[in-house]
């Protein structure tokens, strides 16, 4: 194992402190392999954590669970892989049923163990999915949110009553989730809006997904039009606006959890049948589809990402904080090369 390695550990709210020489990796069971990190990215729920507003992951974590790496310690070592970051029990009813998402008696990389914000990060190799070898780490680090995606998108697909190319969707947010939905549903040729209250982010959206992103501060939403809503933001203004724009009989997937409470027009729901369908992560089903979905273009070039040092990721957390970034998303980088 490693005795020193370099990492970002989330000291206290608003605040990401970078360890150069930080003590040791966390080995929990037997079947840890140690993975050396290239690529890392920046997730929603790790800027609700460094806000503050998640008390599941405590000051003194490593954050991160969106990753790229090579096995260095433990079998196939030299491979390029990702993983879930959903340790899964593997034997209760929901890991039986292949919804191993729902797992009863599991643990999270980045939440109840130390995470993938440094040089190398142990994980349960039942947890690793092999890349190709040629693949680009950055967009191997993409697999967790295209994961999440691919399984809200699936949840779409079946609850809907029409095919999805038939159907009017709204994606509420351009962030990580939002923008790879998009993406994802361009590439099924289904017509879509997006909405995105960050001006930074839309010229993103203009450029890769061809549309024009609607701002909802600024811009009225069509009530009752919509057949499929997936709201990537999860606050109670997004729970509103999904309301107000179903039509009757569609299906509203919430994937984001911005707020801890929100508001359900339960009238609404009830009188013109709306299904309302809860999304959390994806199964490893949906994992080991996202990475070849990934590497055969169904969610485009992927030349949005934006790259920062590990040793600058205080910085990047703070200038996504005041909105500074117009990509979707960002990489830390353990061993940054500039291009």
């Amino acid at each position: 194992m490693i005795d020193k390695m370099a990492a970002v550990v989330y000291t206290a709210p608003n605040e990401m402190t970078y360890e150069p020489n930080y003590h040791s990796t966390q080995v929990d069971r037997e079947d840890d392999v140690l993975v050396r990190i290239e690529s890392v990215g920046i997730c929603g729920s790790d800027m609700h954590a460094y806000h503050g507003h998640d008390p599941r992951r405590l000051p003194g974590l490593i954050l991160g669970h969106e990753f790229c790496g090579e096995i260095v310690e433990g079998n196939n070592s030299g491979l390029l892989v990702t993983g879930n970051p959903l340790i899964t029990c593997g034997v209760c009813s929901y890991c039986m049923q292949g919804r191993d998402n729902l797992c009863s008696d599991r643990d999270m990389i980045g939440m109840n163990r130390q995470g993938a914000f440094a040089q190398y990060m142990s994980i349960p190799e039942q947890c690793l999915v092999e890349a190709p070898a040629n693949m680009n780490p950055n967009h191997v680090a993409l697999t967790e949110p295209a994961a999440t995606v691919i399984h809200a998108v699936n949840i779409a697909i079946k609850e809907s009553y029409l095919d999805i190319k038939d159907c009017h969707v709204l994606v509420i947010g351009a962030g990580a989730i939002g923008f790879l939905t998009g993406l994802l549903l361009k590439s099924y040729g289904v017509k879509m809006q997006i909405l995105e209250t960050n001006m930074a982010r839309h010229p993103c959206v203009k450029e890769h997904i061809g549309i024009d992103a609607v701002n909802p501060i600024k811009q009225s939403v069509s009530n009752d039009y919509f057949d499929v809503i997936i709201d990537c933001v999860g606050s109670e203004k997004t729970s509103s606006i999904s309301f107000d724009s179903i039509k009757a009989g569609g299906v509203i997937v919430n994937v984001g959890l911005q707020n801890w409470t929100s508001a359900i027009n339960i009238r609404k729901l009830t009188l013109q049948e709306i299904k309302l369908v809860g999304c959390y992560t994806y199964s490893m089903e949906d994992f080991k589809s996202a990475i070849k979905y990934i590497d055969k273009g169904y969610f485009g070039d992927l030349s949005w990402i934006k790259e920062y040092p590990l040793s600058e990721a205080n910085f990047a957390f703070k200038e996504l904080h005041d909105g500074r970034i117009s990509s979707a998303k960002v990489i830390l980088k353990p061993d940054f090369k500039k291009q």
